[in-house]
Formats: C-alpha cells, structure tokens, sequence
C-alpha cells in the first residue's frame, strides 16, 4: 500500500482556484484513433520496461470513459487476457474513499474534524493528543503498523491466514511515542486510515466496509469497486498478481487483505474509477465545500522531495489525495500498491482529464505510465 513519496510543498492555492474550475461540460468524444495508437504504444514499452504481466487503462473526461483496454495476461498459468473489466487491487488509492466516509459524517454533523480523536475512538494510541483531521492530512505522528516486521513478513509470505481487526492492527502500536508534534509535519502512515475506518465503524455503528458500500459506492453505481478479504479479488475476470525478478515471473500467493482495512483493502476497474473521479469532482458525492476540504493541503507542511524531477508532482497532501502539478497542470492524484498489484489514479481538475493505470506487478510504476499518457495528449 506504499504512497510513493515524492515531493515538495508549494502550490496549494493554485491547486484549489484549479479545483473550483473543475468543468462542467457536455460529454466528450472518444479518443481519436492516433491518440490510441499512442496511448498503446506508451503502455506496450511501459510493459516491456518494466516486465509487466498485465496492464489495465482507462482515460476519462469528467466521469465519461473515452477509451479502455486491457493489456498482456491477468492470469499467466492460464493465459487469461486482461480485459477492460477485469478487476485489480487498488491498494492505497482505497484512502480517498476512506475519507470520503468520514465527511459524509462530518456533513450530518456526526463528526468534528478538529475533535480528538478520544471522542470517537477514546482506547485508540495517542487519541487524546491527534485530531480527526490530522489522520486525514496524515500529520499525526502515528507510527504506520507495517513497520511491525512480523506482521510485514507475514504478508509478504503469503503466511498470515488468519484475518485481522483493525483493532488487533492499531494495538501493535501500543507503547510506542509519536514520531513529532501532531499538526506540525507530513508523513504517510496507513495507521492512520485504519483508524480512521473504525471511527466510521463506530460512529455509523455498521462495519466499515458495509457503510462505504452502502452510502458510497451504490449510490454511485460503482459495482466493480470491492472490498477485499483476501488479494485475489472475487469473480471470473479478477488479476492475479505477479513479481519479477531475475528474468522469470513468480505468482505472489492468494492472501489475507484484512491487514489492509480502510487503508488499502479496495479493488477496482479503471471504468470504474474514472467514473468515481468524475461523481466525486462534480459534486456528486459530497457537497463542494466538502470536497474542497478534502482536496486542499494543510498550509505549509511540507511532503518529502522526489529524487526523480520528472515525476514531482506533489505540493501537498489532503484527505486521501495528493495534490500538486506535472509541467504546469494541476493534477490531483493517489497510487496504490500491495504486493502483487500497483494503481495510479490521475485527475488533471483544469479539464477534468482522469486517467487510471491498473497493473499486476509488485514492481510496476503505473505513476509514470499514466504521466506520459498525459503528457502525449496535451502535447496534440
């Protein structure tokens, strides 16, 4: 479920004006045949590159799919092609649907972001000292629980067999001091997320994934978007995940996904997420003021810099959204990545340009993917 953490504070205010512009227009068109051969063409050496098994992409305008396509093999022992609905494991990007969880309760004044977090979750590590917010703005200071090498080992392994609560998660961080002042720095940690699906839980008195299906992802229509128990999704058009190494593919192991909970524990289409992209930005999910909260940095706390400048494209981060710009666009975005899977999801709010990689591969950059189908189709 690593974020890729690549990046540099500096544009908030130009991230928000681009969100306010979000266009509301009549439908597009689907891409024009040369704009195809391109998109393929970027992802069939991206493939090559990075020794991908199987690719998925999906190019939306405002919620509306211009093109999809699945590439290479979702399942290699059976050939079993990728498809334009075959279902991946999202990972990470799980967390924009997390917070969208919470400030559906924050709008029925059920929960106050700058509440405790002890007046939801009062026997949680550190809740007396971290507000609901700074979970979301992952400014707590909490120690992320896949530091816990057992746990980690476990997963890796395919060994841990046994599903996990997120309470049993969140207490291996018992005992342990904060890694700073809450509110005071930025560092990603998946604690918490998962904290933040069992105050959901229990604010909504319904499991966590019950509530989001419920009040997020059916109303939306978004039946390919799952919660996953274990990391082969269910159904007949489902990846299976691969890692690469020394000139062969290995097949990672069918395993236990609850280690992931409101923090990763997701698989989707990339139909399905673009058309989340466009309900979530064109106020269909939350209200504008909700959405604006949830998109917007806290001011001047500073995200970690890339190494890579081609790929720096974060100024800050919001609730489950990472938000910056790529050759002067504003860009909007989250990645994902579990082992066996990594996911990218792009939205460029200035035109409301989404774009979704979905990949099977431990090892695979769909970051970089998804950036230079960009960059092409603003280059036409």
């Amino acid at each position: 479920m690593t974020f890729r953490r690549s990046f540099v504070w500096a544009w908030a205010a130009a991230m928000l004006a681009a969100f306010l512009a979000y266009p509301m227009v009549s439908p597009a068109d689907a891409l024009p045949a040369g704009q195809i051969a391109r998109v393929n063409a970027i992802v069939k050496s991206a493939m090559a590159a990075q020794h991908l098994a199987g690719v998925e992409i999906a190019i939306g305008r405002n919620g509306r799919v211009l093109f999809t396509r699945g590439y290479g093999l979702r399942d290699r022992a059976r050939n079993l092609p990728v498809t334009a609905a075959t279902v991946f494991p999202i990972g990470s990007i799980t967390k924009q649907f997390t917070a969208t969880a919470v400030m559906l309760l924050v709008q029925q004044g059920k929960v106050n972001l700058d509440a405790k977090v002890a007046l939801y979750l009062p026997s949680a590590p550190h809740a007396s000292e971290i507000t609901v917010r700074e979970l979301a703005d992952q400014t707590s200071g909490l120690h992320d629980y896949l530091e816990n090498k057992p746990l980690l080992v476990s997963i890796e392994t395919g060994k841990a067999r046994t599903h996990h609560t997120p309470e049993q998660l969140v207490d291996l961080l018992r005992g342990m001091p904060l890694l700073f002042k809450p509110g005071t720095k930025w560092a990603y940690s998946n604690t918490n997320y998962l904290m933040l699906g069992m105050l959901v839980a229990k604010v909504s008195g319904t499991p966590f994934a019950s509530y989001l299906t419920a009040n997020v992802l059916e109303p939306q229509g978004l039946d390919a978007i799952k919660w996953l128990l274990w990391s082969v999704p269910r159904g007949s058009d489902v990846s299976r995940g691969y890692s690469y190494a020394n000139g062969s593919y290995a097949l990672v192991p069918n395993y236990d996904m609850t280690w992931g909970g409101a923090a990763g524990a997701l698989a989707s289409t990339a139909d399905d997420l673009v058309q989340w992209d466009g309900a979530y930005f064109g106020g269909r999910v939350l209200t504008p003021q909700s959405v604006r909260i949830a998109t917007t940095p806290p001011h001047g706390i500073a995200a970690v810099a890339s190494k890579d400048p081609k790929d720096n494209i974060i100024a800050g981060y919001a609730f489950g959204w990472a938000v910056g710009e790529d050759e002067g666009r504003a860009i909007i975005w989250h990645n994902g990545g579990i082992i066996g899977a990594r996911a990218m999801n792009a939205v460029f709010p200035n035109d409301g340009l989404e774009i979704v990689v979905l990949t099977n591969a431990t090892e695979a950059k769909p970051e970089s993917i998804s950036l230079r189908i960009a960059r092409m189709l603003y280059a036409q």
